[in-house]
């Protein structure tokens, strides 16, 4: 409960990968965060996260749904408003290849965003398992369509509705330090196939150690890029997260 307290949760873009380096158990399962953060006197702030994981599996089969909400005040204005959620079918050809379907809808109102959802789909596969099965690494490729929504803001001309096509390539990287700390990298780059110029680029990062059996105290750090962002709005962000995740 003190961890929980003392968490320092930033609006942070949600990691829709399991990041755990073994094969999950068959069934269903789950996680859910929580971190709570606040601070009075000279400097009034409070800020909230709230998010989890969903998961269905049973070879070949994986289902799972993550969804986050972040909220925040400082000195009694909002500046932190943001929800996501991901839904995502995982069917496995082979053991090393499987093809994917997914969609997501998400908001962030300090970031003129106040609708993103997206339809898409690709296939993935296991590019290297090392021999102890501590060390992962998978690659995806696929796309999407997006359908952005962004608010009028004063001084801005592109507020409205923007519908394209995005590629979608990934590179997981898994690895378990030892029985009780494991790492994870998944980077992402999403061309426009209008305008390559157009272009994201994402950074996810995590550490994981295990307090109890279904208790961890996670270190998150994300990254992101897009290289032709709304009018105002900066190009990168970067953001930390300090928290409990509970597993079940």
């Amino acid at each position: 409960m003190v961890l929980l307290l003392l968490a320092s949760p930033t609006a942070a873009i949600v990691n829709t990968e399991d990041t755990r380096v073994k094969e999950p158990e068959a069934g269903f399962s789950g996680q859910f965060s929580l971190a709570v953060t606040g601070q009075s006197g000279n400097t009034d702030k409070s800020t909230t996260s709230l998010g989890g994981r969903l998961q269905w599996h049973y070879r070949p089969v994986t289902d799972f749904i993550v969804f986050n909400h972040d909220s925040g005040k400082t000195g009694g204005i909002r500046d932190t408003n943001r929800s996501f959620v991901h839904a995502r079918h995982i069917h496995e050809l082979t053991p090393k290849w499987a093809w994917e379907a997914f969609g997501q809808a998400e908001e962030n109102e300090f970031t003129r965003l106040s609708f993103r959802g997206l339809l898409g789909g690709g296939v993935r596969r296991e590019a290297f398992r090392s021999d102890d099965g501590r060390l992962v690494l998978t690659a995806g490729l696929g796309g999407f369509l997006s359908r952005e929504e962004l608010d009028s803001l004063a001084g801005a001309t592109d507020a409205g509705v923007d519908t394209l096509v995005r590629g979608n390539f990934y590179i997981i990287v898994k690895y378990q330090l030892n029985e009780t700390v494991r790492l994870a990298s998944t980077t992402y780059y999403q061309p426009a196939t209008s305008d390559f110029q157009d272009f994201r680029a994402l950074e996810q990062a995590s550490l994981h150690v295990n307090l109890t059996r279904r208790l961890d105290l996670k270190i998150s750090l994300d990254m992101a890029h897009d290289n032709r962002p709304p009018q105002l709005i900066e190009k990168t962000d970067t953001t930390y997260r300090t928290g409990i995740e509970y597993q079940f």
